[in-house]
């Protein structure tokens, strides 16, 4: 296999696409040489960008050990990426980047490179709204769910699905780490023991684990549709008018609910670090923690109104009719999904993987609050989601467990 590197990606390219214009000046960068709010957070692969005046491209290369954990991992998840990739591209082609083409002795692909955009993340972070971004991720989810499921596939094309993105080693991390291994750790946040003992409460709660096992069975059981299983907002870039998906190699046969969970997990630790860090003013704080609870809503309706339009368009003559059935899928996905968010957070606050969300906070006082915030939230939203008919109803609780937190603190009580 062929080591991409800087020094010989150009002739590579040049090899591979003969059209490829090496005459005008060349830039090459590579993920992790730029800042993150540039890069993300890419640990695992091998991310080049070349660029012209004329054209941009991503090579993403894997390799036998991670970028930066240096851990084995198996090459299979490169061309995994790149079918999924495919498979979306089809279905939700402007929420997607264009393929060039996948080079199977090299383990690689090519893809247009979308950094024109903005990684979400970091633009949250500054505090900049995109009032077409739930709407988006909404419609991008439910599209892809919907035509990846055995309700518009033919059973042998769906079984096809489940072989092909079986995804054992990665989707592990997932099943094994967030569910599991992860609410076993040391909860490592330089934020003091009053965090830790507060955060212990939620690790060390038998009704807490309980839930924790019950969606992890949902998670390894339910194939419903191709999810993307690590839809946070490092993997989507915006602008005002458009939005690219990207990083997929976490992608199976998952259950539907799961990406819209795991969105709205990035989007609340948004809404509690909004709770404490700097803005220009309290009016303007306002505004923000009001875009991103109408972004949630969004992102909720949308997904189901575009759920609930391909079922009525094209849904397999044997399911027509049936609206019980569509209406208890629903019901399934706003039971779980804000179990999920409430999972995500939690091991993104307590571990130690860096979590932009709350590390921008300067005030070490004020980064701990945010968090507290966030898991009380995480406490709220996994046991009082079986009430939950509607997205209005998981707003209600986030503006509750905000109201409580700020009463208690003031008051000088336990929160």
């Amino acid at each position: 296999m062929l080591v991409i590197t800087r020094k010989n990606i150009i002739e590579y390219l040049k090899k591979r696409m003969p059209a490829f214009d090496t005459s005008l000046p060349v830039t090459v960068s590579q993920v992790g040489e730029g800042t993150e709010e540039e890069d993300g957070d890419g640990y695992v692969n091998y991310i080049f960008r070349v660029r012209t005046e004329k054209e941009a491209y991503v090579v993403k290369q894997g390799r036998r050990m991670a970028r930066m954990a240096q851990t084995p991992m198996g090459l299979y998840r490169t061309r995994l990426e790149y079918d999924s990739m495919k498979i979306r591209r089809a279905i939700v082609p402007e929420y997607i980047p264009f393929l060039k083409f996948y080079d199977e002795e090299n383990n690689l692909f090519v893809m247009e490179d979308v950094s024109d955009l903005k990684i979400s993340r970091f633009q949250f972070n500054k505090n900049r709204m995109f009032p077409a971004f739930g709407r988006q991720c909404g419609e991008c989810m439910a599209r892809t769910e919907f035509y990846t499921s055995e309700y518009f596939l033919e059973k042998e094309e769906y079984r096809k699905l489940q072989c092909r993105f079986e995804n054992t080693e990665l989707r592990g991390i997932m099943e094994d780490g967030m569910f599991l291994d992860f609410f076993g750790c040391g909860i490592d946040r330089n934020l003091g023991k009053d965090f830790e003992a507060f955060a212990r409460q939620v690790t060390e709660d038998s009704r807490y684990e309980t839930e924790r096992y019950k969606l992890r069975r949902s998670f390894m059981s339910h194939a419903d549709a191709l999810i993307h299983a690590d839809m946070h907002t490092s993997n989507i870039f915006i602008s005002e008018d458009a939005m690219k998906l990207i990083d997929m190699e976490f992608s199976f046969m998952g259950p539907f609910g799961y990406d819209l969970g795991y969105l709205t997990g990035n989007l609340l630790s948004q809404y509690c670090a909004a709770c404490f860090r700097e803005f220009p003013s309290e009016e303007e704080r306002k505004t923000f923690k009001s875009y991103l609870l109408a972004t949630i809503k969004s992102l909720y309706r949308t997904y189901f109104s575009t759920f609930e339009k391909c079922w009525n368009q094209d849904v397999k003559e044997r399911y027509r009719g049936k609206d019980g059935l569509r209406r208890s899928i629903f019901e399934e996905v706003m039971r779980d999904s804000p179990g999920y968010a409430s999972m995500v957070n939690w091991f993104r606050c307590v571990g130690d993987i860096p979590y932009p969300d709350f590390d921008t906070i300067r005030e070490d006082e004020k980064r701990k609050q945010a968090q507290m915030l966030s898991l009380v939230m995480d406490w709220q939203l996994m046991f009082r989601r079986y009430q939950f008919e509607d997205v209005d109803d998981l707003i209600d609780v986030v503006l509750f467990a905000e109201k409580e937190f700020f009463l208690r603190r003031r008051g000088g009580g336990d929160v």
